[in-house]
């Protein structure tokens, strides 16, 4: 088997997902180049992807690499091939100048196990449930909607889509053939596309997803309060026998945790924020055990960072990768310790729409 076909088989023997599905994955997301493998005698044994994913960053373009498939056979599990594999993959995103790498832990405790990799916790998301209430659209909003996968249809809301998800700081971004994969993976999964128009240009976007016993909008863009109450009426209308529940940017509280980032270049990201703001000045010593080109003494002063592995002063700060990627992510700055609850400022880190 070559490397595909291995890997297709690992996915197979570790996740209960349907033929279609993982067909679908590898035609859609799989290549060689962002595979790592672990075999021994010939045989796969342990396997993840390095999806490339783009991401707001302080109204920049930063890039991140989303560990998708990790998996090892189960009769193997527990000997350290994935804490391996994970490892050459840091060191690989580190080669290839990624910023961050980003995961969604398929079960509660593996986040722990990916927080010993230098990963934490940043990705929230709202859920609320939506409660019908009869209320009148103006008749310059239309809707339109497709009970079939329609490319065309799906392409013509994509300006739209990508308009709306730039908008988003820190937020995890979707090229064109990414967003296509993602509209057409709901539909395999008996899902539908929405939108709403003013005089013919898109003003709304959702898309629905039923679940066992509910209907999940996977994803809600709006100009409006009147496109949110438009599309969210007409998706409860199509599935009325179903709760309907819709994500949403975090809130202030009551969030449910997604998803885990870690800093994986930090010369480049510490660069990169020293430009953004020359008016900071401190130093850093930062401890990266599984990324060795990441240790090292920062002085960042005049918007610009200097990388060295010698001490020359006093050191404001001595920290891990978990911290700094939480700081640089702006989640909760406030928790961390001085001066970096006071160098770096809140956000809201946001990633979505992951085929996860």
């Amino acid at each position: 088997m070559n490397k595909k076909q291995q890997v297709m088989e690992l996915w197979r023997r570790c996740f209960e997902d349907t033929d279609e599905f993982i067909r679908f994955y590898f035609e859609r997301k799989y290549s060689d180049a962002n595979s790592l493998i672990y075999e021994e005698n010939g045989k796969a044994l342990s396997a993840l992807q390095m999806l490339p994913y783009p991401m707001r960053w302080e109204n920049v373009t930063v890039d991140t690499s989303y560990i998708s498939g990790a998996c090892t056979l189960p009769d193997v599990r527990n000997r350290g091939f994935m804490t391996l594999l994970l490892q050459n993959a840091l060191q690989e995103m580190y080669d290839r100048g990624i910023a961050f790498s980003t995961l969604i832990p398929a079960e509660d405790w593996l986040f722990g196990y990916y927080a010993g990799q230098g990963y934490v916790t940043v990705f929230d998301y709202a859920l609320h449930t939506y409660t019908p209430a009869n209320q009148t659209i103006p008749n310059t909003l239309s809707l339109t909607t497709s009970d079939r996968f329609d490319a065309n249809f799906a392409r013509n809301l994509f300006p739209y889509f990508d308009q709306e998800m730039s908008k988003r700081n820190y937020c995890i971004q979707h090229p064109y053939n990414d967003y296509i994969t993602i509209v057409e993976e709901a539909y395999l999964s008996e899902g539908q596309l929405w939108a709403t128009y003013r005089q013919n240009v898109p003003t709304g976007w959702a898309l629905a997803v039923p679940e066992k016993d509910r209907v999940c909008v996977k994803e809600l863009l709006f100009d409006t309060e009147q496109e949110k109450t438009e599309l969210l009426q007409n998706i409860h209308a199509f599935w009325p026998d179903k709760t309907l529940v819709y994500k949403t940017l975090p809130a202030v509280s009551g969030n449910i945790s997604l998803g885990m980032a870690r800093l994986t270049h930090a010369p480049q990201m510490l660069q990169y924020f020293a430009r953004l703001h020359p008016e900071v000045a401190f130093t850093l010593k930062l401890n990266d055990p599984q990324v060795p080109s990441n240790n090292g003494i920062y002085t960042i002063a005049g918007g610009n960072c200097i990388h060295t592995d010698q001490i020359s002063g006093p050191i404001d700060s001595e920290t891990d990768i978990p911290v700094l990627t939480q700081a640089l992510l702006g989640y909760h700055p406030d928790i961390l310790p001085a001066p970096l609850n006071r160098l770096f400022r809140e956000a809201r880190p946001y990633m979505n729409l992951m085929l996860d």
